[in-house]
């Protein structure tokens, strides 16, 4: 996971920052675990069907009826103050053979909302929530640099009125932290020319390269 950017001047910035896509993906895959659904498998039906990512291109998710479970998950960067504090570490000698290379290190902050509709919805969403405090599921998310906070609020009970009907909401949310790790190397010094003048700007009395 993460991203690398090269950039005009031949540097490439390489960082483990997840996207929202790899976020995505990555919840849905451990939503449906939370609450016991079948990951997609040939030949049987898929918990994807049940649990999807907010803000599809084909438009709103929802479900068919009140009587039908469903999940949305959203994953959206939040704003910490540790976002703004980043460590800053050099390494290698600076030469061709031992580029200069930069490591940032810094903490990224991400909200995760469900939304759940259907008569289980409440049971559903307190699955995850339960779910949040095992170690298995804290495991899978630190593999990904992931470290949710302990603290998450209680599940609210929402019903939300839709085509005149009464349909059974709960939504939930929990606060992320993500470590992450950037590194770009720095272009190498491999020759310096050293040029000596007397009086006239454009005529140099010597001239003279040194590698490095």
């Amino acid at each position: 996971m993460g991203t690398s950017t090269p950039y005009p001047n031949g540097q490439t910035l390489v960082s483990s920052a997840l996207t929202v896509s790899q976020m995505n993906a990555l919840l849905q895959s451990l939503t449906c675990a939370m609450i016991g659904l079948p990951l997609p498998t040939t030949g049987m039906p898929d918990g994807y069907s049940r649990v999807r990512v907010d803000w599809p291109e084909e438009g709103q998710p929802f479900t068919v009826t009140p009587k039908q479970d469903g999940c949305f998950i959203a994953c959206v960067p939040h704003d910490v103050d540790y976002t703004r504090v980043r460590n800053r570490t050099l390494s290698g000698a600076g030469t061709e053979l031992s580029p200069l290379t930069e490591t940032w290190t810094y903490t990224r902050g991400w909200r995760v909302a469900w939304t759940a509709y259907g008569p289980n919805a409440e049971d559903n969403l307190r699955a995850i929530r339960s779910a949040m405090f095992m170690d298995y599921f804290n495991d899978q998310l630190n593999l990904s640099n992931l470290f949710p906070l302990p603290d998450p609020s209680e599940v609210t009970y929402l019903p939300e009125t839709f085509n005149a009907q009464w349909w059974p909401r709960a939504d939930f949310a929990v606060i992320m932290y993500e470590n992450v790790t950037e590194t770009i190397q720095d272009g190498a010094v491999t020759s310096v020319e050293v040029k000596v003048y007397d009086g006239s700007p454009e005529d140099p009395v010597a001239d003279i390269t040194v590698n490095i």
